[in-house]
């Protein structure tokens, strides 16, 4: 099968680039750096420099969270300019010409970025491994944990290349993803439900139901994140959030535990809808209209 000619230029032209190599190390300084912190701090600074196996597990809680957390702040810097940056160096009317559909454009435009993450993500296995040299978690974990971190970033990718069809300066599509994703998906969904939580039981007084929570914060990749580290170590952090809900619904109680499944889903459906709302942006034909 032929590879896209989107994907094939941007992985040559990001490929022959010094950028790509100094991003690549800083990013894996970063997360050594943060593996080193928590092995001095944490291990290593005890009165009689005692050292703890146990406490490796959650190293690797550390690892993924900041993982998870510098995806989501690479994903949008390095996308939102993908349709923008055509634009502002005026070579999108000259792509939107060719042969290729607009949907094809963006599909490689997607998956060259997601491309290049993947690589950064791969290239800090090795600072992962030191988590699995004393064990307490299994490969299946990780891998795991790696698919759903990826997923979540292919979300924040289409959001950007959505955002990068909408507005002509790449500045302003990052700024409009950072809001999106950060202030709405991660702060704004905990902030409606403690609203909507306290308003119930302030003018009722009797514990809400599950139906808002769980529907609004399907969008919060925080707490889904949080649920599959429940699942993969046995804590109990997500089922915390719904402490007041001691249900005896079977139905209830198994999306509580496995919150992580509702998020992984609403991240491909937001995903899929928004590289299709991307090519209906960039579409020649209604760009003339």
């Amino acid at each position: 099968m032929m590879m896209n000619p989107v994907l094939r230029r941007e992985t040559k032209t990001t490929l022959r680039s010094w950028k790509m190599f100094a991003i690549l190390t800083v990013y894996v300084a970063v997360v050594a750096l943060g593996a080193i912190l928590f092995l001095y701090g944490t291990m290593f600074n005890s009165y009689n420099y005692s050292f703890d196996p146990a406490q490796m597990t959650y190293m690797y809680v550390v690892l993924c969270a900041m993982q998870m957390g510098l995806m989501l702040l690479a994903a949008p810097a390095m996308t939102a300019g993908c349709i923008s940056g055509e634009r502002e160096r005026q070579t999108l009317d000259l792509l939107l010409m060719t042969k290729m559909s607009s949907l094809s454009i963006v599909i490689g435009k997607l998956m060259s970025s997601i491309a290049t993450l993947v690589l950064i993500m791969v290239a800090t296995l090795p600072v992962f491994a030191i988590a699995f040299y004393f064990g307490g978690v299994t490969i299946t974990s990780l891998l795991i944990m790696m698919l759903y971190i990826m997923v979540t970033t292919c979300m924040a990718c289409s959001i950007s290349i959505f955002f990068s069809c909408i507005f002509k300066k790449t500045v302003v599509s990052i700024v409009v993803v950072y809001l999106l994703v950060g202030g709405v998906f991660c702060f704004g969904t905990l902030i409606a439900v403690f609203l909507q939580q306290s308003l119930h039981w302030t003018m009722y007084q009797t514990d809400p139901s599950l139906t808002f929570p769980l529907t609004i914060l399907s969008a919060n990749p925080g707490v889904g994140f949080f649920s599959l580290i429940d699942n993969q170590l046995g804590t109990n952090w997500v089922s915390n959030l719904f402490y007041r809900y001691a249900s005896k619904n079977t139905t209830m109680n198994t999306i509580i535990h496995h919150y992580w499944v509702v998020n992984f889903v609403f991240n491909v459906i937001v995903s899929f809808l928004f590289v299709l709302l991307s090519a209906h942006f960039i579409n020649p034909v209604r760009n003339k209209k």
